[in-house]
């Protein structure tokens, strides 16, 4: 099996991480299960060729992936089956872009969409049709942004009451600033250089107190957020999420 991934730098005016390609070529038709689990980035994807089938244990669903779709914020984790020959664009979109988005932001799921109208036959390709469609149907929600960095609140939003940061949070993302904690806090975690090859690892030598008080806090959480506990999480293989991941850490280290 060959698997190839390529990577153009993001536009950050449109909330743009990155722009990226994965193809997987066998020599006979296949099937590959890729394990996701939730992040704190939107992530549009183009089917050029091939299939993806999600499968949402939490939910009790399965579905094929739309040719173009957005895939919203995650609160838990999905597995996806590709079938080869696959050919798939993606555009990693930082939270800032829900303030921009112009349809009603859901979660867990997957939105329709057609933001490239032409076939994608390369990256750049498909990186100045993805850039021309947002540049075109942005909006503007409200008069100041939500985040002064990629997580931290402005002080336009730090402002409010309590209450109604639970709804402005709700209205831009479908999720609440502890759920979004709660992922982030995982990723702190995983951000971290830790050696699980060792026979025995010791998972409390790199549990940071700030973010989790103690190993069974953190091992909740991570089996709540990942279905896997961190030993099983680092033993498993992703090709796709690995490399998405990996990206987006060198892209915005410790946000």
């Amino acid at each position: 099996m060959n698997i190839k991934f390529q990577k153009l730098k993001g536009i950050p005016s449109l909330h743009v991480a990155f722009f990226w390609k994965m193809t997987v070529d066998a020599r006979s038709p296949v099937t590959v299960t890729d394990r996701f689990i939730p992040e704190l980035f939107f992530d549009y994807l183009y089917i050029r060729d091939g299939k993806i089938k999600c499968i949402d244990e939490i939910a009790g669903t399965q579905f094929t992936v739309w040719g173009q779709s957005l895939r919203t914020l995650y609160t838990h984790p999905v597995t996806f089956v590709f079938s080869t020959p696959l050919s798939l664009y993606g555009a990693r979109l930082s939270l800032r872009f829900a303030e921009s988005f112009w349809e009603e932001m859901k979660v867990n799921c997957f939105l329709k969409q057609e933001w490239v109208r032409e076939e994608a036959v390369s990256l750049e390709s498909f990186q100045s049709q993805i850039a021309a469609y947002l540049e075109r149907h942005r909006v503007t929600k409200f008069p100041y942004p939500m985040f002064s960095t990629e997580f931290e609140e402005s002080g336009w939003l730090s402002n409010f009451s309590a209450r109604h940061k639970r709804r402005l949070y709700k209205t831009m993302l479908g999720l609440s600033r502890k759920e979004l904690h709660n992922i982030q806090n995982v990723h702190t975690f995983l951000e971290q250089t830790c050696d699980f090859a060792s026979q025995n690892p010791r998972i409390i030598q790199h549990v940071n107190p700030d973010v989790f008080y103690d190993q069974p806090h953190l091992n909740h959480t991570f089996k709540k957020m990942t279905g896997f506990s961190p030993v099983e999480y680092f033993e498993a293989n992703s090709i796709l999420q690995d490399t998405l991941m990996s990206a987006s850490y060198n892209e915005f280290p410790g946000a």
